[in-house]
This record gives structure tokens, sequence and C-alpha cells, in this order.
């Protein structure tokens, strides 16, 4: 035997440390396939092939993940899927409770201030930040006048001129609404408020304010 097949002189191979493959976890595929059709929806619905809301395509991934909860109640609990599913469960929720088109308009802090019937818009959207518009300078709104405004998260506050007749609905999918100093906070809050006299009134605005999260004020302060 040479010196260069001798044992001692041979170098032991290195272990094979590779980490084995792991298969996909059933809530893990769940969790992508729902996460695919919802994509698909999304872009279905952007193409104009199909008329969804938001809330219609979360109730359908919450719809799957039921079923695949149900399907799979023999193999055990799946814990990480109930906590998915919950959590679609409440986010559609919330949707339904402030429906919202999407979250538009951009990203921070927005004022707008109205100081002529003109330059009134019937739609006003933030996605997220704070969103003020302030209305107290109108003096004569010719009539009929209704204001559409939105925030996907933040805060929402209109002012509107002191003793104008007003209706308003103030909606928050999560969080608080406050109505002239009337204030109800939680979860799905919808609330209403009629000036008395409202419908004798020949110059009226009528609000409906919305929040997916976070606050909604209507004031004349």
């Amino acid at each position: 035997m040479t010196l260069l097949d001798s044992p001692k002189q041979q170098e032991a191979s290195p272990p094979d440390i590779t980490p084995p493959r792991q298969a996909a976890t059933t809530p893990q595929l769940v969790t992508g396939g729902v996460m695919i059709l919802v994509g698909l929806l999304w872009l279905l619905e952007r193409t104009g092939a199909i008329d969804l809301t938001v809330t219609a395509v979360l109730a359908i991934g919450t719809v799957i993940v039921g079923l695949a909860l149900m399907a799979l109640a023999r193999r055990g609990a799946q814990s990480g899927l109930i906590v998915f599913g919950t959590f679609l469960a409440v986010i559609t929720l919330l949707t339904a409770a402030a429906p919202l088109e999407g979250f538009q308009g951009g990203v921070g802090d927005r004022l707008i201030e109205v100081t002529s019937v003109q330059d009134i818009e019937s739609d006003y959207n933030l996605s997220m930040g704070k969103l003020t518009i302030d209305m107290r300078q109108l003096e004569d709104l010719n009539g009929l006048t209704s204001v559409t405004a939105s925030v996907g998260m933040g805060e929402l506050v209109v002012r509107v001129p002191e003793g104008l007749a007003v209706d308003v609905r103030a909606r928050s999918g999560a969080g608080e609404v406050e109505i002239f100093d009337r204030r109800t906070d939680g979860v799905g809050v919808d609330e209403t408020y009629q000036t008395p006299g409202f419908v004798e009134e020949s110059d009226t605005l009528t609000l409906e304010v919305a929040v997916f999260l976070g606050r909604v004020e209507v004031t004349d302060e």
C-alpha cells in the first residue's frame, strides 16, 4: 500500500448537510389558491370582463377557506388556516359595513377649501391619511347639493356652514363617527342626522361620508 493509499492520508468526504425539501402544508396551499383567485378576479374586474366589489371578492375567498376547513376537519386542527379564515371574515365584515369602491385618491393629508358652489365636487376620495373638506365659506347653495366623500384608512373631516340644513349619513367599518358632537365608535358604525325642518329648506346639503378604518367627523366649527 502506498502512502497515497493510506487511510490516514485520505480525507473523509464532508457529510451532506442539504436540508430536506419540505412539502407545502395545507394552509399554504389553500392560502396560495385564495391569493391566485383574488388576483384573477381583480384582473377580470379591472379589464371590465366582470363587475365585482371588494366585498364580493373577499367573501369568495372566505367561502373557499371555510370549505377547506370542513374538508380537512378529520385531519385535525388547521390552526394556520383558521387564523387566515378568521382574518378574511373580519375584513369582509368591515368592507360590508363601510362599502367603498376601493382605496382611491392617493396618500397623505389633504385640505380642500370650497368657497363657491362651482368648486363643489360630487365625489372626494383619499386612500390613506386625513381628508378635510372645509365648506364653511359657502353662503348660497342655490338649491340642493349632494357630496360623497370616503377615506380608506385614516380620518375624514367635513366642515359645513353654521345653520345650513344638512342630511348626513356617516359610516366607519371600524373606528369612530362624530356628527355635531354626537359620537359613536365600534365596528360597523352607521349614523344618520338630519336638520329639523330639512325638507322645508330651499338650500340643503346632503352628505354621504365613510371610512374603511378610522374616524369620520361632520362639524360646523
